[in-house]
C-alpha cells in the first residue's frame, strides 16, 4: 500500500489531569510521537524507562521517506509503533471496516475493562475517588510500590473498605524485593485482591521470578508479568512463574506482534491482561481494537489526559468497552 501523500510527523505533549504516581516515579506530562498520512493518523508514547529521545525518533521518522511501505524491523521503538499503528488505520479506512472486524473479532464478547488509580498521598480522598470510579467501573486497578509496604497494604485495604464489592487487583511497577513481595502479597491476599502486577523490578529479569517462586512456592493471589513481559519470547521464559501477561502495544512493537503474544500466552495457559501507556485516544483505541482476545482491559490511559484531542474508544455505564464502528482505528478529532 503506497500513496503520494506526504508523512506528517509532530511531537505532541500531553498534560495530565492530576500528578501520575507510581514506583517509577511521578508524571505530569508525557509525550506522543503523531503521524498523519491523508486521512490515516498513528501514534506511540513515550516512556520514561525505555529512555528513548523524543527529537532523536522525531528525525529518524522524518529521515525514511515514508510511502505506505512495511515499517522497517530496526528503529526507534516508538517511531516504529506509530507507524504500524498508522498502516492500520489506512488499510482499515481503505478497506472500509475497523480493525477488529477486519480481524473477524466479536466484539459481543468484550471482557470487563479497569479504572486505575495512581499512588496516593491522601487516603481518605483516595477512598472517595475510589467510592465515585466503582460507580460506573466494576474493576479498579491499585498502583502500589510506593517505598512503604505498610503504606501500600493501607492502600489496599482503603481501596476495598471503599467499594467491597469490586473487583480490585494491584500492581507494583517492580517496586518491590522478592522478600518484599513474599512478606506483603499474603497480606493483600486478606482484602479480596484478584491478583498482583509486576512484583519485582524487570531489571531483576528471569531469576528473580525464580527466586520468587522459591520463597512463595504457592502464592495466595495469582501474579501477572508487566514490565518482564516485553515479547512472545519473555512470555515463554515466564511460562510457569507468571499467571497472566499485561501485553501493550509499545512493548511488543507492533499490533501484529502484540497478537502474537496473546497466543503465546494461551498457548501457556498464562491470563491476558490488555495495557496501554498514559496516552490519547489514538494510542488507547489502536489497542482495544484486541480487546476480545483478552480477558480482562486495563485501557483507561488517556482519561488521565486533560487535553486529549481525539476520541475513539468508550466505556459504557458499567464500565463496559464500547469500540468504534468507524473504519480503521475509528478515531475522531474531539
Amino acid at each position: 500500500m503506497t500513496s503520494d501523500q506526504p508523512l506528517r510527523v509532530e511531537l505532541k505533549t500531553l498534560h495530565l489531569t492530576e500528578p501520575f504516581r507510581i514506583a517509577h516515579g511521578v508524571s505530569t506530562e508525557r509525550q506522543v510521537l503523531r503521524l498523519h498520512w491523508g486521512d490515516a493518523v498513528g501514534e506511540a508514547p513515550f516512556v520514561p524507562y525505555y529512555g528513548e529521545n523524543p527529537q532523536e525518533t522525531l528525525r529518524w521518522v522524518q529521515g525514511l521517506a515514508w510511502s505506505g511501505s512495511p515499517v522497517p524491523e530496526a528503529g526507534p521503538r516508538a517511531g516504529r509503533l506509530a507507524l504500524d499503528v498508522l498502516w492500520h488505520d489506512a488499510v482499515g479506512k481503505q478497506r472500509g471496516l475497523p480493525l477488529w472486524k477486519l480481524w473477524e473479532l466479536d466484539a459481543t464478547k468484550l471482557p470487563p475493562a479497569c479504572r486505575s488509580f495512581s499512588i496516593p498521598t491522601d487516603l481518605e480522598a483516595f477512598a472517595e475517588k475510589v467510592r465515585e470510579t466503582h460507580r460506573q467501573f466494576r474493576v479498579l486497578k491499585l498502583k502500589l510500590g510506593s517505598g512503604n509496604a505498610e503504606f501500600d497494604e493501607a492502600i489496599a485495604a482503603k481501596a476495598r473498605e471503599a467499594a467491597p464489592q469490586a473487583t480490585i487487583f494491584a500492581d507494583a511497577n517492580g517496586g518491590w524485593s522478592v522478600e518484599v513481595a513474599a512478606a506483603i502479597i499474603p497480606k493483600l491476599a486478606r482484602y479480596g485482591l484478584a491478583f498482583v502486577e509486576q512484583p519485582l523490578h524487570h531489571s531483576g529479569g528471569v531469576a528473580a521470578w525464580r527466586e520468587l517462586r522459591q520463597v512463595m512456592p504457592h502464592s495466595p493471589l495469582p501474579i501477572y508479568a508487566d514490565e518482564s513481559a516485553q515479547s512472545s519470547n519473555d512470555a515463554h521464559a515466564l511460562s510457569g512463574l507468571v499467571d497472566g501477561v499485561n501485553v501493550k502495544l509499545l512493548k511488543s512493537g507492533s499490533l501484529k506482534e502484540a497478537r502474537e503474544m496473546i497466543h503465546t500466552a494461551r498457548v501457556l495457559k498464562m491470563r491476558v491482561l490488555l495495557g496501554c501507556m498514559i496516552e490519547s485516544s489514538i494510542g488507547v483505541t489502536a489497542a482495544a481494537h484486541l480487546a476480545p482476545l483478552a480477558d480482562l482491559v486495563d485501557l483507561d490511559g488517556h482519561l488521565y489526559v486533560a487535553d486529549d484531542d481525539y476520541c475513539g474508544v468508550k466505556f459504557g455505564s458499567a464500565g463496559e468497552v464500547v469500540l468504534p464502528e468507524g473504519p480503521g482505528l475509528g478515531v475522531a478529532e474531539s
